[in-house]
């Protein structure tokens, strides 16, 4: 059974979700009507005019979960409510009933797709008159459409605090559970862009209400007159927030977020207890999304089982030298005993260039912590069968390959990560402060592209300083905005002999983004001996986190702050030479002792060839390159020469 969700930081991963075993899929997630309405080509590679759309998805419900045991892929989710009222899903329910229960047959756990943040009020409005009043609308009074103004005009976003939609919501959930038979629920598009009617409005003023002496922060004793800030939402992306009154609608904002999916999360618990509760909120790491689309992710991934994230990432070393990865996603999920199903594919994907590196998200994945996914293999072809026999033949035999070497070296790929190095980070203040977030983003980057086994260190307003085992440095990468409890706490590590590298002017603003008359921090630390200080920070111009990520390469290389991670006495698990930037590495501590170090290789089409890798004195270590045509495991030459690899190689240290 899941674990039910508890009052902690932190989630419990299901035993289902085991990145070792699972293997998902998605094909005929949306409706009949939906790919109708739309006309043109869409989600999952469907082109909704096409004459064969209702033939396809026949064939697939009766199919395509034999075709899915035959790739050995086990967990799917599946249509059954897009957001047109369920008066006209209904008559779809037969046959997603039919799929369930064959996928079931062929031993894939299904989900059931609910729609979070789309209405059709064309059709809806049939079923529910008052479908205007769920709406949500923008600052100009008009409806807020989904996706923002991309042409959509007829899909609408829920108001979330409109209570009668949650409780259509949840009535879906238990229809899906129930009658339907799944195993659980994904909410898709998890997001919430601002809503100014009335009820957000009379919402906000009453959270407004419970601050106490308001004076000092908002200037005013009375908050009850407070207006909901009027901004478009280009403004909200990578903004800087100062203004009270802004920072207390985003907070606001996201925990309405959270207690709306709180809320379904306990309902569809007590319907079925073991059911998986999932969702999609988009790139997890991307702070734009907190203020714009109220998703302050260390606190939405409570309310989920695992999360899939759906985001323009496939893994590659782009024209700019910027590499493109999700390896921050799976980072923070781990570090928050989170699950990600993390895609990273356009919608069709099957184009040469990236057919030719299907292995390196499976490789990504299952390196740090991911849940392996090949979305696009069950995407529909006219041809007869609705599959590309070439395709779904070529990924069945890379498939076999690839879970035969997960299966055989869990040991390898499941044991405890090693996070020696942790990047602080303040939950709160990054939600604020883009030049907070600009110093993570750095710091991210140098330790990636150098090879640093990091975590994170994620504080809170309410609980600043938990340590988390194996900590041995902790870095504060020009982090300008710390609350007095953090730097209290910080400064309380370091004088009991904790090791800080500290770049920048860290603290120069307090937890609510308000410059301090002097910085309360740095002076505290001066003379410690275990303590590194740089009065400058590492920004990396042009580094953005949206939908896709693009960080540029670091202009030194971030020599300055890996001069002072080993200025503290700090020493890698091992050392390499002759690896370029675009190999990064994952450490895990086997059972056994022995370090099981994971390389994976950005730029597959030029093999790495004549690295080193140096280890501690006394050690020994086996080389394995499972996806070479020489795939046996060696031992390691006296003079640690790694032999050739294009996409991953492991290296077990005894």
């Amino acid at each position: 059974m899941i674990a039910l969700l508890f009052a902690s930081a932190l989630v419990s991963q299901s035993p289902e979700i085991d990145p070792i075993t699972t293997r998902w899929t998605f094909g005929a997630h949306e409706p009949y009507t939906m790919y109708r309405r739309v006309g043109a080509r869409c989600t999952g590679s469907i082109d909704g005019n096409a004459q064969w759309v209702r033939d396809w998805l026949d064939w697939f419900d009766e199919n395509a979960p034999a075709k899915m045991e035959e790739l050995g892929l086990n967990f799917i989710h599946s249509r059954f409510y897009k957001g047109m009222g369920w008066e006209v899903e209904k008559k779809d329910f037969p046959n997603v009933q039919k799929f369930v229960k064959n996928c079931h047959a062929h031993g894939i756990k299904t989900l059931a797709y609910v729609q979070f943040g789309t209405l059709y009020p064309e059709i809806m409005r049939r079923e529910i008159p008052d479908i205007e009043n769920w709406a949500a609308i923008d600052y100009l009074g008009r409806k807020n459409l989904f996706g923002g103004y991309n042409g959509q005009y007829f899909r609408w976003m829920p108001c979330l605090s409109c209570r009668e939609w949650e409780e259509y919501i949840k009535r879906m959930c238990t229809i899906a559970l129930t009658d339907g038979g799944f195993d659980g629920i994904m909410f898709d598009n998890v997001f919430d862009y601002p809503c100014y009617c009335e009820r957000c409005l009379n919402d906000f003023r009453a959270y407004l209400a419970k601050i106490e002496n308001p004076e000092e922060r908002f200037g005013f004793d009375d908050l009850s007159g407070m207006l909901l800030p009027r901004l478009e939402m280009s403004r909200l992306h990578h903004a800087d927030i100062k203004d009270p009154v802004l920072q207390a609608w985003a907070l606001w904002r996201c925990g309405r977020m959270n207690g709306v999916l709180q809320r379904f999360r306990a309902h569809i618990k007590s319907v079925k207890p073991d059911a998986i509760v999932s969702g999609n909120p988009s790139p997890y790491r991307s702070r734009a999304r907190f203020t714009a689309r109220s998703q302050n992710m260390s606190e939405l991934c409570k309310a989920f089982d695992f999360i899939i994230m759906q985001n323009e990432n496939f893994p590659s070393l782009r024209a700019d030298g910027s590499i493109a990865n999700r390896v921050r996603d799976l980072k923070f999920a781990q570090d928050r005993n989170q699950r990600i199903v993390a895609l990273c594919d356009t919608d069709s994907n099957v184009v040469p260039e990236r057919e030719a590196k299907f292995l390196m998200p499976l490789i990504e994945d299952i390196v740090y912590g991911g849940i392996p996914i090949d979305r696009t293999v069950m995407a529909p072809s006219p041809e007869p069968g609705f599959l590309n026999r070439e395709v779904f033949e070529r990924r069945k035999k890379q498939h076999a390959r690839f879970n035969a070497f997960v299966t055989s070296h869990r040991d390898a790929l499941a044991a405890p990560t090693l996070h020696p190095v942790r990047i602080f980070y303040p939950e709160r203040e990054i939600l604020f402060s883009e030049p907070t977030h600009q110093g993570v983003v750095a710091a991210e980057e140098i330790f990636l592209r150098n090879r640093v086994p990091y975590g994170y260190f994620v504080s809170y307003p309410d609980d600043p300083f938990s340590v988390p085992d194996g900590t041995e440095v902790i870095v504060v990468p020009e982090l300008v905005s710390l609350s007095d409890a953090q730097i209290d706490a910080l400064v309380a590590w370091a004088k009991k002999g904790g090791k800080l590298v500290v770049t920048g002017d860290s603290g120069r603003y307090d937890g609510w983004n308000a410059q301090r008359r002097e910085n309360g921090f740095l002076p505290r630390l001066k003379g410690l001996a275990n303590v590194v200080l740089r009065s400058s920070g590492d920004r990396i111009a042009g580094a953005k986190l949206d939908w896709s990520y693009v960080v540029p390469p670091p202009g030194d290389g971030g020599k300055a702050l890996m001069a002072d991670l080993l200025a503290t006495d700090w020493t890698p698990p091992v050392r390499f030479e002759g690896l370029p930037p675009h190999v990064f590495a994952e450490y895990r501590r086997m059972a056994s002792g022995a370090l099981a170090v994971h390389l994976v290789n950005y730029d597959p089409a030029h093999p790495i060839r004549s690295a080193r890798i140096i280890l501690p004195s006394g050690r020994s270590a086996t080389v394995e390159a499972p996806f070479e045509a020489d795939a046996s495991v060696h031992q390691l030459p006296a003079d640690g020469t790694l032999p050739a690899f294009a996409e991953y190689l492991l290296v077990i240290v005894k």
